[in-house]
């Protein structure tokens, strides 16, 4: 690969800049002595840092909250933080702690040294057993993602890191879902030859698979020392990517070319999945146990054995009382075979009791190389002696000593949201993010914890979202030729016939209508909110030629429980599109009928 090539690949996180000047204590983030500036990441500063105490080096990713701000991500941005810190695997790098001041929120994580595309680019090809041992440590991680809910979205080079033993580590796993959707591509620039077709196309619903195809890439480039697509010019790129067009050379054997053939299909539907290349002769050849799935069969039915150490981590991480717990692993064991029981709790059980079973396995096979991922977390920022709880869980558990001063306590967890009403659909290998749902979350935290009396308790323990009105996300409208007045005329028709209420608009905003809208979901808890907010905007594009916007404006409580927190109302910063395209598809429709009818 040239370097021509090399260069609009690299907005790197690991190049060598600028030492900082010696120990400095304004160089100094809690116990991190900064030694330089690594690079830019998409959402600031990567610095080189080396705990006070240990000596052990870190990558501190500093995240400005301005920038949050502006792409209305704040509460979102540490609710997804608090479960990747849950994420332990030999090849995805760890995320130790998370620092949290009133202006940045510090990510500390696990620094390796070297990317993997570098060696590419010194190396050219490689031989076929070299790149498949890569291959499977970055399949192998990938799963272990995807089986716990989350998809990369974003695998290219840059996120390809190499340990000293040149063991890949797979950087911001879990930070492309913190990009919202509509901010997404902008970290894909750099390289959108690794980005799926669908991806390119903008689909609403990118879900596994492009990690699949980008593995396939990746996998591509190993093997032939080149990209499959590739063109100077954009649009053309695109659409050999669209297309699927790229060729194989002939010194690959048959098992890579047919692999990749399966991979890089332009269909998701037809592409292989993580599962099947798991199958696969070419790649199962010499794979490490270590690196095998438990097996995903036997789990469906086994029962769940109850854990105290597991269990006692689980509580103090994400804020579950132990009885809810034990509850809803009896459910589970009483009853195998219902999908449905698989809620949050459960899963951040199984994640948590996973990683304590792969720490004890490593140990028991002595497994040399591996001494990375057991290595303790550096102490906690504000390091304390740690709890007996957090030494027999691998130091995974916060800590509980007071925050420093001038820094809000730097393990604030926010939980899982409950996905409602799963129970009705067939099984689906969609899952929706943890943070989709964070309000009908809170009400369901609030209501078990109501009953308990203990609100206050869990309230302080859940952090507020930020109260600032978010600017909106989605936009969605269709174009009209009709005469303004009578496209408003229309609307209100519309809105009246399906029930919503519009707040009497005033003369500035005569091409502005809002709405409140009762939405009905199967399955809400009482303090769920079900008021959606939409605003409608008529836009001059040119004379004679409007758009009718729709935005999504947020969520009320109709009846304001006493148990419930005010936030609720406020909590943009991260909701399920679907109730908002579900309602703006039901106003389009009866606007179509409408004027079939006028």
């Amino acid at each position: 690969m040239s370097e021509g090539e090399h260069h609009h690949h690299h907005h790197h996180h690991h190049g060598e800049k600028s030492a900082e000047p010696g120990v400095n204590p304004a160089n100094r983030i809690g116990k991190y002595q900064i030694l330089k500036t690594l690079g830019e990441g998409s959402f600031g500063k990567v610095k080189l840092a080396q705990h006070v105490v240990t000596n052990q080096k870190v990558a501190l990713k500093i995240i400005n909250r301005k920038t949050l701000a502006k792409s209305d991500m704040q509460g979102r941005v540490e609710r997804e933080i608090s479960y990747l810190r849950l994420l332990r695997h030999p090849h995805i790098i760890k995320l130790y702690d998370v620092i949290k001041s009133r202006d940045e929120i510090i990510m500390v994580i696990e620094f390796a040294g070297k990317e993997l595309f570098d060696y590419i680019v010194q190396r050219g090809k490689m031989p076929e057993d070299e790149a498949r041992r890569f291959f499977q440590q970055i399949i192998a991680a990938v799963e272990y993602c995807h089986r716990h809910k989350i998809v990369h979205r974003d695998l290219k080079p840059e996120n390809l890191l190499l340990d000293d033993q040149l063991n890949v580590k797979i950087a911001d796993f879990g930070l492309s879902n913190i990009m919202t959707d509509g901010n997404f591509l902008k970290t894909s620039c750099g390289s959108p030859n690794y980005a799926a077709p669908e991806v390119i196309s903008g689909k609403l619903y990118a879900g596994p698979e492009v990690d699949v195809w980008s593995s396939g890439v990746i996998l591509y480039v190993m093997l032939c020392g080149r990209l499959p697509f590739d063109d100077e010019f954009i649009p053309a790129l695109f659409k050999k990517i669209s297309n699927g067009v790229y060729t194989l050379p002939n010194y690959l054997s048959l098992g890579a070319k047919n692999l990749l053939t399966r991979m890089l299909v332009v269909n998701p539907l037809n592409r292989i999945t993580i599962h099947e290349i798991m199958e696969d002769d070419w790649f199962k050849k010499d794979m490490p146990d270590y690196l095998l799935p438990p097996d995903l069969s036997q789990s469906k039915h086994q029962k769940i054995e109850v854990n105290d150490d597991v269990m006692l981590a689980l509580s103090l991480t994400m804020g579950y009382d132990k009885d809810e717990i034990l509850n809803v692993i009896e459910k589970w064991n009483d009853d195998p075979n219902q999908q449905q029981q698989q809620n949050e709790i459960l899963d951040a059980y199984l994640l948590m009791k996973e990683n304590h079973s792969l720490v004890k396995d490593m140990k028991q096979n002595k497994i040399d190389k591996m001494e990375n991922f057991l290595s303790q977390s550096p102490p906690p920022y504000h390091s304390g002696s740690p709890s007996p709880s957090a030494a027999s869980f691998g130091n995974n558990a916060p800590q509980a000593t007071s925050s420093a001063p001038g820094v809000q306590q730097s393990l604030t967890y926010q939980t899982l949201a409950t996905v409602p009403d799963l129970s009705t659909l067939p099984n689906s290998t969609i899952a929706i993010l943890p943070s989709s749902l964070p309000s009908i979350h809170r009400a369901y935290m609030t209501e078990t914890q109501a009953q308990k009396g203990l609100t206050d308790d869990i309230a302080s323990r859940i952090p507020p979202v930020s109260n600032k009105k978010l600017k909106t996300r989605w936009h969605f409208g269709i174009r009209s030729r009709s005469y303004p007045l009578d496209v408003m005329g229309e609307i209100y028709r519309a809105l009246k016939n399906l029930g919503a209420e519009w707040a009497k608009p005033t003369e500035e905003e005569l091409w502005t209508i809002r709405v409140r809208w009762k939405y009905q979901s199967k399955d809400c808890h009482e303090n769920a909110p079900n008021l959606m907010k939409m605003q409608i905007q008529l836009f001059q594009l040119e004379p004679n030629n409007y758009l009718v916007d729709f935005k999504f404006d947020g969520w009320e409580l109709v009846v304001e429980s006493p148990a419930a927190p005010k936030q609720d109302v406020d909590e943009m910063s991260s909701f399920s599109a679907y109730p908002f395209l579900h309602m703006a598809t039901r106003l389009i429709m009866e606007l179509a009928v409408n004027s079939q009818n006028g």
